[in-house]
């Protein structure tokens, strides 16, 4: 196999980027050698494992190896759990619990991060200046519209108007078929509810409790899939390839999607380009490195995660999709004209709601997606059965 970038030509572009100094002082004084492990899910994009590799090639004493973790978002706890590992990539959700058992340590960010403040919010430890974990990337949902004339004044409907105005042109992760796909179903669900009642799920992640508010809430997305007005599909893959293959005007996905779909769709000659803009209030998503409480080298992990977190690798991040999570990397000019689009996701993060938190977060997601299921597809009702298991994961 062809080497994609010699040893020197990786470690130019590295300085290049201003990334080597978040590690020049720690190769120069480590002296044992060390073995980390990077527990995470997968990475399709290739961008959070080459920053890895960076850290591998500059501090050969204290290599990383990133075992990637077959799991859900749903499973996520368990399964992590069962792997040894020095520094977890946990999803948002999954932090309050770690923490909470004890699973995780304290870590202190560096001057240089100036998190978005939804993004801080996530994962500090409350009342201290210490994180339970450092944001390695931020998530949001957002509304892609394809483009066909750049002359036409571009539409920027929200979520509400898409299922109003343009019936059979819309799809989303709106079914599930499993845990692998059940979480893309409740953010989405969430996610229309918000659209028509911004109160159901308050900024601080309180959750309303109210019946009438809810079947008021979810009952334009109930309408619009019994009458056929949207495309609903099984996780961000099967959306994807719907919009590319039926040339759908709109469609709801993460903004890791936007680089590949863009360049893809370009290709078309009745499409111009995919723009993607923010939902009125999106559901952020992403993840944060923590180090293990049984870890053996948890100076070297702490290390390792302030060089993977660092606002040169946000940068880096940005230009494979992942959203940045913090301000230099939407403030840096150079990067906002080569992705002016990360504009739109700072919008769509100022305004993002986070899911529930709770720490019995897994059950609530798995009772939410039962109902809803049920309610959206098989013409059950909504009952006070529905707010009883919300409210029952509470206790």
């Amino acid at each position: 196999m062809t080497e994609l970038y010699s040893r020197r030509s990786f470690l130019a572009g590295v300085l290049t980027a201003g990334t080597l100094s978040a590690a020049a002082g720690y190769v120069l004084t480590r002296r044992e050698s060390v073995q980390l492990t990077l527990a995470s899910g997968a990475d399709p994009t290739g961008g959070r494992r080459l920053l890895v590799t960076m850290w591998n090639e500059l501090n050969p004493g204290a290599r990383i190896e990133l075992k990637e973790v077959n799991s859900s978002t749903r499973d996520q706890y368990e399964t992590f759990l069962r792997t040894r590992a020095d520094i977890f990539n946990l999803d948002v959700i999954h932090i309050p619990r770690f923490a909470d058992d004890g699973r995780i340590v304290p870590i202190t960010p560096r001057g240089e991060l100036q998190l978005l403040p939804m993004v801080r919010r996530l994962s500090e430890r409350p009342g201290s200046d210490e994180f339970w974990a450092l944001p390695f990337n931020t998530d949001v949902g957002m509304l892609y519209r394809r483009i066909t004339d750049k002359a036409v004044a571009d539409d920027k409907p929200d979520l509400a108007e898409v299922l109003a105005r343009a019936p059979g042109e819309f799809v989303g992760q709106l079914r599930t078929v499993g845990p692998q796909t059940d979480e893309a179903f409740v953010i989405n669900v969430l996610e229309h509810a918000l659209a028509q009642d911004e109160a159901i799920l308050e900024a601080d992640g309180t959750i309303s409790f109210s019946l009438g508010q809810w079947r008021e809430a979810v009952g334009p997305l109930a309408a619009a899939i019994k009458d056929k007005k949207v495309r609903t599909e099984a996780g961000e893959d099967y959306t994807t390839r719907t919009f590319q293959r039926s040339d759908l005007r709109y469609m709801r996905n993460w903004p890791r999607s936007y680089p590949a779909i863009d360049r893809a769709e370009r290709t078309k000659k009745d499409t111009a380009e995919v723009r993607i803009g923010a939902l009125p209030n999106g559901i952020i998503g992403g993840q944060s490195l923590a180090v293990s409480a049984t870890s053996e080298n948890r100076d070297v992990a702490e290390e390792a995660i302030h060089f993977l977190t660092s606002p040169s690798s946000q940068m880096h991040l940005a230009k494979y999709g992942f959203a940045p999570t913090s301000l230099d990397a939407y403030i840096d000019q150079g990067l906002s004209e080569e992705l002016p689009h990360l504009y739109d996701i700072r919008l769509a993060m100022e305004s993002a709601r986070p899911r529930p938190l709770l720490e019995r977060y897994t059950e609530f997601s798995q009772f939410f997606a039962d109902h809803m299921r049920r309610y959206l597809y098989d013409g059950e009702q909504l009952t006070q059965r529905f707010i009883e298991d919300l409210q029952g994961t509470l206790r």
